[in-house]
């Protein structure tokens, strides 16, 4: 926690001219929603303009406008679950619980272990010792399961395998 937190207060500090004690001023506000605004005002004072491809000033791109790629797929079974729910509310992506594909491809890793390539364009990796026969064109779901991990059925059977995506 520490390690990753350093660099990113250090960027913090040098990207913002602010003093100790604006934000010891903002620290002492009782009111959650009036310190968060006394904080968002010091950050955006400082803030610089957005700097667009031609060298010229411009106001922050809007990101639910700019980026369309983002979808409540495209995010399924990343890691950052943070950063991932961060994302997912401020761009409105509903939550899901599971996701229906086709396998596209199936290719062993050194562990003798399954890397299924979906034709939506996730790779995902077995991580339990499970044996659930797979092939290109199965159809098949993953749900999200306990601790952050995921299960793939094929979408005519029971079994189960513990999986982990990859790309």
């Amino acid at each position: 926690m520490t390690s990753s937190f350093l660099p990113t207060l250090f960027v913090f500090t040098q990207t913002l001219s602010v003093t100790d004690k604006e934000l010891a001023d903002c620290r002492r506000i009782e009111s959650t929603e009036e310190r968060v605004t006394c904080y968002d005002a010091i950050v955006d004072a400082d803030a610089a303009p957005y700097s667009t491809n031609d060298g010229k000033a411009g106001s922050r791109p809007d990101i639910s406008a700019t980026d369309t790629s983002l979808s409540a797929k495209s995010l399924f079974g990343t890691n950052d679950s943070d950063a991932r729910r961060i994302v997912e509310k401020s761009l409105a992506i509903e939550q899901l619980e599971h996701i229906k594909a086709t396998v596209a491809d199936v290719q062993e890793s050194p562990g003798q272990k399954p890397i299924l390539a979906l034709e939506n364009g996730q790779i995902w990796r077995q991580i339990d010792s499970k044996t659930l026969h797979l092939k290109s064109g199965d159809a098949v779901v993953i749900r999200k399961a306990s601790l952050s991990s995921f299960l793939l059925e094929k979408a005519s059977g029971s079994r189960r395998i513990r999986v982990r995506r990859i790309d």
